[in-house]
């Protein structure tokens, strides 16, 4: 063998095919995995940013209109955008909710995160009572990332 001269070895045209369809499935499911986590993220974040008031990163993952809610107190779907929010943290309302227990499904743009929503919010003057609630969240991905569409809580019996 000449210096420099690579010598391929024959391969047969099956091969050549399930390597190449074997790495587009690991890239696909790596892009996959780096979303999940992207939302998983988001989610986190986003009951984290109720608890310590910051409305600027509340509001980073609402659309214009905000997002839909069912929660266990009220037979209404709700509407919730920025002044809800910022009307909260001007209320005194005591905040602490934070996720636990996160499953999170990516369809292209759409993800449906799941998992237990742990803590309250509590008028002021109250006693907080910690609670527990499952919740469904869904996301929708636009040019600004992952933004928030719709929340379902529904109360844990004890």
């Amino acid at each position: 063998m000449k210096s420099g001269v690579i010598r391929l070895l024959p391969v047969k045209p099956g091969a050549v095919i399930f390597l190449a369809l074997s790495i587009f499935m690991y890239m696909a499911h790596a892009g996959k995995l780096n979303e999940m986590d992207a939302v998983k993220a988001a989610s986190v974040d986003f009951f984290a940013s109720i608890s310590s008031r910051n409305l600027t990163s509340v509001t980073s993952y609402l659309g214009s209109e905000g997002f839909t809610e069912f929660i266990p107190e009220s037979d209404k779907l709700l509407q919730l955008n920025a002044g809800a929010f910022s009307a909260l943290f001007k209320s005194g309302a005591q905040i602490d909710v934070r996720l636990t227990d996160i499953q999170v499904r990516t369809n292209g743009d759409t993800a449906i995160v799941t998992g237990t929503r742990v803590g309250a919010i509590t008028k002021p003057g109250v006693t907080p009572v910690e609670g527990k609630s499952l919740v469904t969240m869904i996301w929708f991905r636009h040019d600004s990332g992952w933004q928030l569409e719709h929340i379902h809580l529904s109360a844990l019996q004890k």
